[in-house]
């Protein structure tokens, strides 16, 4: 009988801790996202003339209306064109948005085509590509397999990457959601004692161990 009440013990903190990350997630992927741009727009200046700049950032900001007026399927087409004719800053922040306005639209595979695609696109700042391989990460969470998840993410996890502590935090909802929440301990014990982690990432590390009564 009391294997039975931990079991469920055990359920109640994985969904706890799993809500809190569906809460906050993507408040994570957006500062994420913010982040790039401001790379985006720092490349695109650097490498090309201010009124081409200027033409294709009028274009992304077209398609971003379009994404604010949940016109999915037209923001993810407008979105492509730009991934295929813009400039170093903007070809792959299109592209970051174009998988974004197909998930919207209920077109998560093709997002994943997306996301792989950029990842592998060594022609661009490591930035992106990496982010591309977190946010397929993160959308496979819910809508993949944990290992899916894993074999996007794992390799952004080592010290020093620029996504390492988001990287981390996924990989260790990956463990949560497997039932290893020993090995999730473990990660989000390793975030919270690293002083190059931020106090917002400490934060909500601190939150997911209350949840799995690490603390």
């Amino acid at each position: 009988m009391a294997d039975i009440f931990s079991e469920v013990d055990e359920d109640v903190r994985k969904d706890k801790s799993l809500a809190l990350w569906n809460a906050y997630g993507k408040y994570v992927i957006a500062a994420a996202v913010l982040l790039v741009v401001a790379t985006a727009a720092y490349v695109g200046w650097q490498n090309y003339v201010q009124g081409q700049s200027e033409a294709q950032g009028a274009e992304f900001e077209a398609a971003a209306k379009l994404m604010g007026e949940k016109k999915f399927g037209e923001a993810s087409a407008a979105f492509a064109g730009l991934a295929e004719s813009g400039n170093a800053g903007y070809r792959p922040l299109a592209s970051l948005r174009e998988a974004a306005a197909l998930i919207e639209a209920g077109e998560g595979a093709d997002a994943l085509e997306v996301y792989d695609r950029l990842a592998k696109d060594n022609s661009i700042d490591p930035e992106f590509s990496s982010l591309a391989d977190l946010l397929a990460g993160y959308y496979l969470l819910n809508n993949g397999s944990t290992a899916d998840v894993r074999a996007h993410v794992e390799k952004l996890a080592a010290p020093g990457g620029i996504w390492s502590a988001t990287a981390n935090e996924l990989l260790a909802l990956t463990y949560i959601k497997d039932g290893d929440t020993a090995k999730a301990k473990e990660i989000l014990t390793s975030l919270k004692d690293d002083a190059g982690v931020s106090q917002d990432i400490k934060s909500r590390v601190s939150q997911l161990l209350a949840a799995l009564g690490g603390e």
